[in-house]
């Protein structure tokens, strides 16, 4: 229990802190004499100071830290610790419980009686915060009246929903008694079931529960972006964030670190898997909630978007009895739907197929799936081995995330088997860069690898609301189409409607680039070949470029120039443009191999780039032109 080093009166803090004049305290201090009231609520009704002044000089002059009730995250848990009653009696609001302390804010925290009465109440030491009178009132009538308060919300923003938790082991068919339950159940879990099955029907693949200063902002992830779901009241952030922690069985006493869980629902007839993270943020734990769909996520290759020789490429990969296939591209671009088709392609009765991921995302019938627990020693390396020792035909690697996993995974290639797996870089030709980093050797990479292939998921134009648009000359660049190429071609974009949130988007499809390295290329590879040279390389063998795919898709209508930016940028991911003939060129020429434009100088002895104002190369000494000094003094004689 925090007290002060000296009890001091609360008229000479206000005086010491400049609050009050003391004729104005001691005109305060007689009337109060004659009444019932504090004097601080005596210096309030006769207008000398407000409460915050005096919240404030108490916290400045003592060391009390004052805190605002009204954008504070006040927990569910800690309120219940002390009885009502006595909160009235005492004029505080218990804020939140950390270990053995209960953090309680007070109009009075010198008040002796009320933190003794609340230690033994509670059974916590006490550390006691100021906050106004009227705060302190206002949050005891929100807290202790919680669902009196939050029903009020609940009919603002919830429509009945039938949403149940699924117990582990229990795929029972939801009764109608639970039903019943769930429908008169407090006002928070109907808030929480409202925003969970509101991102379900939005088909949202995420869930933000984000803590503000002044509210709990709930976002969901459409088509890959984020949009506002709702703004909740910051009063109510303990009770939702505690409550999308009790779904997912995680500990709601601890919340200094992150935490994972999961939990089943079942939300109009169809079962869902939710994947639940906590993060301790500055204003409280953010919760983000990851939406699994088991039914509706394991499509086929031909619902992935290929055509012509993607989709050629594609089938060949997976056809072939060994080597190493990568799936390539950052968070989100869809790898894991690429890898999960083509293992849906391949399950056949006479293969063995077997997956490493960590975690699980969805089950496939007919196929082996073990989860990495590094805890536990299954980190990806140690599964891997001992899977090679079950006799596969077929190993999916959730991810290739260093040396050792990459080096086992080709070598389980070289003795008979299919590898699978993902890894994160920008283009196909940038993956051989990214495994020798790893430290994987070149040689090695040449005679496992088959096939690389690069993705990104790019929003669709909503059809409800698609009209034609006017896109600039610089953003027409950067995606890699000039004036001449966009000369004459129709752009569309969405203008937002209520079909598609006001985003313009409905739906995705993906963006391929697919690498197969001929013996060319292999052969480049394990002799150290640089980025460039392989990349020229697989350019001449016929490869289709993700920037290609992109301003396609942007030609024929599917996405908007806008829509193209928001996963890639041409200047950044797949090259530049040579300022005399824009066409597209390595960012490692000297010239353009188009028009014979030079893009840097360089020095003709060595070959090293040089200033163009220097005379001479300073690093072979050879000559580039005449010193300006010299010519002047040449002139002078010829002029003499």
């Amino acid at each position: 229990m925090n007290k002060p080093n000296a009890k001091r009166k609360l008229g000479q803090i206000l005086i010491d802190a400049g609050v009050i004049e003391k004729s104005d305290f001691e005109k305060a201090l007689s009337e109060q004499k004659h009444s019932t009231k504090k004097l601080g609520e005596m210096l309030v009704e006769k207008g000398i100071c407000t409460e915050d002044d005096i919240a404030t000089a108490i916290s400045s002059q003592l060391g009390i830290r004052q805190i605002d009730l009204k954008i504070a995250a006040v927990e569910p848990e800690a309120v219940q610790v002390i009885p009502e009653k006595w909160a009235v009696k005492h004029q505080l609001i218990p804020i939140s419980r950390d270990g053995r302390n209960l953090h309680v804010a007070m109009a009075d925290p010198y008040n002796t009686e009320a933190l003794q009465d609340a230690q033994f109440a509670s059974g916590y030491q006490i550390t006691s915060y100021v906050a106004t009178k009227s705060d302190i009132d206002w949050a005891i009538r929100k807290h202790y009246k919680f669902e009196d308060y939050a029903d009020s919300i609940v009919d603002d923003i919830c429509s009945d929903t039938n949403l149940e938790l699924i117990q582990e082991g229990n795929d029972q068919q939801p009764d109608p008694h639970s039903m019943k339950q769930q429908s008169e159940a407090a006002p928070i879990v109907k808030i929480v079931n409202h925003i969970v099955s509101s991102a379900v029907r939005q088909k949202a693949s995420d869930i933000h529960a984000e803590p503000t200063r002044d509210n709990l902002l709930i976002r969901i992830r459409v088509d890959g972006a984020l949009r506002v779901l709702t703004e909740l009241p910051k009063w109510t952030q303990g009770g939702v964030i505690s409550r999308m922690k009790i779904m997912a069985k995680l500990d709601i006493a601890t919340k200094r670190v992150p935490q994972d869980g999961r939990v089943g629902i079942r939300l109009d007839g169809s079962s869902l898997d939710l994947r639940v993270s906590t993060l301790p943020t500055n204003y409280g734990e953010k919760v983000v909630i990851r939406i699994l769909d088991p039914e509706n996520s394991i499509i086929s290759i031909d619902h992935l978007g290929l055509e012509g020789k993607n989709r050629e490429k594609l089938l060949s990969l997976l056809s072939k009895p060994q080597g190493i296939i990568l799936v390539t591209g950052p968070t989100g671009s869809g790898k894991t739907t690429t890898l999960y088709a083509a293992l849906s392609r391949m399950r056949t009765v006479d293969k063995n197929i077997t997956t490493i991921e960590d975690p699980i995302e969805y089950d496939l019938k007919g196929i082996n799936q073990v989860a990495v627990h590094e805890k536990a020693g299954r980190t990806f390396p140690n599964i891997l081995r001992a899977v090679l020792r079950q006799d596969p035909d077929v190993i999916l690697v959730g991810e290739m995330r260093d040396a050792e996993t990459g080096t086992t995974a080709m070598q389980a290639s070289l003795t008979g088997h299919l590898v699978l797996s993902t890894i994160h870089t920008n283009s196909t030709v940038a993956t051989i860069t990214r495994l020798r980093d790893m430290g994987i050797p070149s040689y090695l990479i040449a005679s496992t690898v088959i096939g690389i292939v690069a993705q990104r998921l790019v929003r669709v134009i909503c059809p409800s609301c698609k009209v034609q648009d006017s896109p600039s000359d610089g953003d027409l660049r950067k995606i890699g189409l000039v004036a001449r190429e966009a000369q004459g071609k129709t752009f569309f974009r969405g203008r937002g409607c209520y079909e598609c949130g006001g985003t313009g988007f409905k739906g995705r499809v993906a963006l391929y680039e697919i690498l197969m390295l001929s013996q060319r290329i292999r052969e480049y590879i394990a002799n150290e070949a640089t980025e460039a040279i392989i990349r020229q390389l697989a350019l001449t063998e016929g490869l289709v470029t993700l920037n290609y795919a992109g301003t396609q898709a942007v030609l024929n209508g599917t996405t908007s120039v806008s829509g193209l930016l928001h996963v890639s940028q041409s200047d950044e991911d797949f090259g530049s443009r040579c300022p005399a003939c824009e066409s597209v060129i390595d960012p490692e020429f000297v010239a353009c191999p188009h028009c014979t434009q030079k893009l840097i100088d360089t020095c003709a002895g060595c070959g090293k780039i040089i200033d163009p104002a220097w005379c001479c190369c300073p690093y072979c000494a050879n000559k580039v032109r005449e010193p300006a000094r010299i010519n002047e003094n040449r002139k002078l004689k010829k002029a003499g």
